[in-house]
């Protein structure tokens, strides 16, 4: 499995955290790196292409009851620039 990071961005960072730091299913295992501000970064461990990571992390936290409602961002690092 390759390593790749996953920048995310919200006004509610910790949630993100919560969810994500020492999540691990059949595709992704994610650990949490570091937080600055309304960012934080997550290590995922994954078979996937770093965009197709960060859509299917994004898809797991909309399925929550705080993603459905939270306006957050999950993009693969570089995307920024």
């Amino acid at each position: 499995m390759a390593k790749c990071k996953l920048l995310m961005q919200t006004a509610q960072t910790q949630k993100l955290i919560d969810f994500f730091d020492g999540y691990e299913d059949e595709k992704v295992k994610c650990r949490f790196v570091k937080k600055t501000g309304i960012k934080a970064e997550i290590e995922c461990e994954t078979e996937l292409s770093p965009d197709e990571a960060s859509a299917y992390c994004k898809g797991l936290f909309k399925k929550t009851p705080e993603g459905a409602v939270l306006y957050f961002s999950i993009q693969p690092d570089g995307f920024f620039g």
